[in-house]
């Protein structure tokens, strides 16, 4: 039985009876009774929540002995080996990006906390990878280029309801600011003749 859960209703039309869909934020109390209930826990994208602990506690808490829990977080960091997004209006997105991050008190590395809490909490065989995804079609290879095609879709649906909080409540900026930015870096981050790439 799989149980999907969000803190928005987003109940597809079709479902397979073996799975359900269920309205809660997991940053609070978990609403399963009984607990210990689940042989695997998946925990995807929630950004740098304020109390990582308490979710990885609850985690535990509900998972049976030797379940596992999966979580897949982004570093938002570009990464241009060949350095072609030196001078970019992408690369300055993200350090201004992770300029906003570090006024508000957090950072675009918050990945990197999990660990450590999941090895207190008490869990074992903890393994972690890093994977590179591209942020367009811009290396070789049929699966890269397909990753990079998603990515930049991705990017250009996220890219406006990310950054307008983080630029216009940690760094200043107008709305209008933000808007007129974007459209610079909206033309770049398809643009293949820049090679980057972030870490999930």
């Amino acid at each position: 039985m799989g149980i999907g859960v969000d803190i928005d209703p987003v109940q597809p039309p079709y479902t397979r009876s073996n799975c359900s869909f269920m309205t809660m934020d997991i940053t609070h109390d978990w609403d399963f009774t009984g607990g210990g209930n689940f042989d695997f826990i998946h925990i995807r994208q929630l950004g740098d929540i304020q109390d990582k602990k308490k979710l990885i506690q609850s985690t535990f808490d509900n998972l049976k002995p030797g379940g596992w829990v999966e979580f897949t977080e982004w570093i938002a960091i570009l990464q241009s080996p060949n350095h072609s997004l030196d001078g970019t209006a992408f690369r300055r997105w993200n350090d201004l990006l992770e300029q906003g991050m570090h006024n508000f008190g957090t950072t675009l590395y918050y990945p990197n906390k999990f660990k450590p809490l999941l090895q207190e909490t008490g869990f074992e065989h903890i393994i972690e990878t890093r994977n590179g995804a591209p942020t367009n079609a811009c290396y070789p290879g049929k699966k890269l280029q397909r990753i990079g095609h998603l990515m930049t879709q991705n990017w250009l649906l996220v890219l406006e309801p990310l950054t307008m909080p983080v630029f216009t409540q940690a760094l200043g900026w107008s709305p209008d600011q933000v808007k007129s930015f974007l459209v610079d870096v909206r033309k770049e981050i398809g643009n293949t003749q820049y090679h980057s790439f972030m870490t999930l």
